[in-house]
């Protein structure tokens, strides 16, 4: 029996489950249309807007090039930033081509989108930078700054495997960018087919949320957001194979879960929420003892990389004083009250411009209607209220999950950006950026895993 609930005659094995020819050409066909879409927009983008055409251009750029040359664990100096932070400075020196970021325009995601068919006026100013005599210098100085040490090193590894790469060959200092970015696309891509992969059901929506606009180009950029989707993709759609497994998962599978909990935790803290799921899962394919192996699996590794490097070398950005953190402890009604409307607010889209807006309708009512058919599926008529949460535990869950992962990264946005002491009770925290939403997409997808109760096993994920 194939994984579909389909008999063929000639099924096959495919790992620990069966899958029908029609299955498996069904596979192939969601990996080529998911690297074609993806493969045309990532050249687009590379091609036609700069490397540096960014959000954060002193932070993306310069913490590859940090990774790709052993710096990144260069020596940090603590101080005082305008508003009073302490912050932990790190200094970089090579090529002034690159460290200078000649042209970079700190822009947001749409903006970089538009340019790819309007044109980017800051592409030839990077250009440039090859023909400009190589110099040494320092980073930062009076002029130029430097974050590269804003994130964990190892999220900028793909990145810093091109760069290096194009080093190596002795490239000028644009292709050098840019091999960063095809490094960093190939790497996403390969990501990306592991998820469709692994997903037992609905690899077509899979697809379909890694190749949208706003997910291409930053998989195709020198951010590090793509990965982020990448990972949360693999983490959903390793949780759904787990629960569609016919036994217990394995140790290899637990360990796979629990890196995957540690490099969504070293990317930004908030979209690790999604590991919890791992702990819903059934006693029937995953045991207690396998559930607590999970959980110090991904400490000892955040513990033992991440906790060290963010206590010694790790420092944020922020534009005010963030000892106001006091305040929102103070009145914390209010505060909650502030990531609500904020939430509310970034849920109008209402800066956003209209294609962006449609995308999100679409893709919206796409997945309605996908849970509409797991549902239905799934009725057996006389359902208590019980039994109903029990079965669809993970749509529930997947509610909370991405509501929990948006009001992290907005509270931070609020305590980083935004003066609280100031504001008025119906202002929206500043900062909030689209960008920030597109890992959770892939955590919606669990609400199509289905629990089955009546036997200790769970189908899941819903066709």
């Amino acid at each position: 029996m194939c994984v579909c609930g389909r008999l063929w005659p000639n099924d096959r094995k495919v790992g620990r489950y069966e899958a029908c020819g029609t299955c498996l050409e069904g596979d192939c066909v969601q990996y080529f249309i998911f690297l074609v879409l993806f493969a045309l927009q990532a050249c687009m983008f590379i091609v036609q807007v700069g490397p540096l055409t960014i959000p954060d251009p002193d932070m993306h750029p310069l913490s590859t090039y940090a990774l790709a040359t052993g710096q990144s664990l260069n020596p940090v100096a603590k101080g005082k930033d305008a508003h009073g932070n302490t912050v932990k400075q790190q200094s970089i020196e090579g090529d002034s081509r690159l460290l200078t970021i000649p042209g970079f325009a700190n822009v947001l995601i749409v903006e970089s989108i538009s340019r790819a068919t309007q044109g980017d006026s800051s592409r030839e100013t990077q250009q440039s930078a090859d023909d400009v005599m190589a110099d040494h210098i320092v980073v930062p100085d009076g002029t130029h700054t430097n974050r590269s040490n804003a994130y964990f090193p190892l999220d900028y590894l793909p990145q810093a495997i091109g760069l290096k790469i194009a080093m190596l060959v002795n490239l000028p200092p644009y292709a050098q960018w840019q091999a960063a970015r095809i490094s960093n696309s190939i790497l996403y891509a390969i990501m990306g087919c592991f998820a469709i992969a692994l997903l037992p059901r609905w690899k077509s929506l899979m697809a379909l949320l890694l190749v949208i606009p706003p997910v291409a180009f930053v998989a195709s950029s020198l951010m590090i957001d793509g990965m982020i989707v990448a990972l949360s993709a693999c983490m959903v759609a390793a949780i759904a194979a787990a629960a569609e497994g016919k036994r217990l998962i394995s140790l290899p599978h637990t360990a796979v879960l629990g890196v995957l909990a540690w490099a969504l935790a070293c990317e930004k803290l908030p979209y690790a929420f999604v590991a919890v799921a791992v702990l819903f899962l059934p006693s029937a394919v995953m045991t207690v003892r396998r559930k607590l192996e999970f959980v110090g699996i991904a400490a000892i590794l955040t513990g033992a990389l991440y906790l060290p490097w963010s206590v010694l070398f790790g420092s944020s950005l922020a534009q005010v004083d963030v000892s106001h953190v006091s305040v929102a402890l103070s009145h914390p009604i209010l505060t909650i009250g502030k990531i609500v409307h904020s939430m509310l607010f970034l849920g109008t889209f209402a800066y956003l411009p209209t294609w962006y807006v449609a995308m999100a309708a679409v893709l919206g009512l796409v997945w309605l209607a996908a849970v509409a058919y797991t549902v239905k599926q799934h009725w057996t008529g006389q359902v208590t209220l019980a039994s109903w949460a029990g079965r669809h535990r993970f749509l529930v869950l997947g509610l909370v999950i991405a509501a929990a992962e948006i009001a992290a990264f907005v509270l931070f946005v609020g305590l980083t950006w935004n003066d609280l002491a100031s504001m008025s009770r119906f202002e929206v925290f500043e900062g909030i950026q689209g960008r920030y939403a597109l890992p959770i997409l892939p955590v919606f997808l669990l609400g199509l895993v289905v629990v089955d109760n009546r036997n200790g096993r769970q189908p899941a994920l819903a066709h």
